[in-house]
């Protein structure tokens, strides 16, 4: 699921177009220095724990408008292994 959703804007460790998702799981969204986030997802005030990040996959125009975050992850087995997946990456890790 990682490699199907997220690897087109996202990597690991380096920033891309978004945000590197090594130590996602526990960061305040907007956070990582250097990227360019939009204000929507500045101001959010979210920390992503997994149910702040199976809300906003499922639907993530709903949960911050105004984000710049085009994809969406519907089916809840896949979100949920997504997460989970994410959730055991930590941040440096490559």
């Amino acid at each position: 699921a990682f490699e199907d959703r997220c690897t087109s804007c996202h990597a690991l460790q380096d920033d891309y177009q978004g945000p590197r998702l090594a130590g996602v799981v526990g960061r305040k969204a907007g956070s990582v220095p250097g990227v360019s986030y939009t204000d929507a997802i500045k101001n959010a005030g979210i920390v992503w724990t997994p149910d702040k990040l199976d809300q906003f996959l499922t639907d993530p125009g709903k949960m911050v408008p105004g984000t710049a975050m085009p994809v969406s992850v519907p089916d809840p087995v896949e979100r949920r292994n997504l997460i989970a997946y994410l959730a055991s990456v930590p941040a440096g890790a490559k």
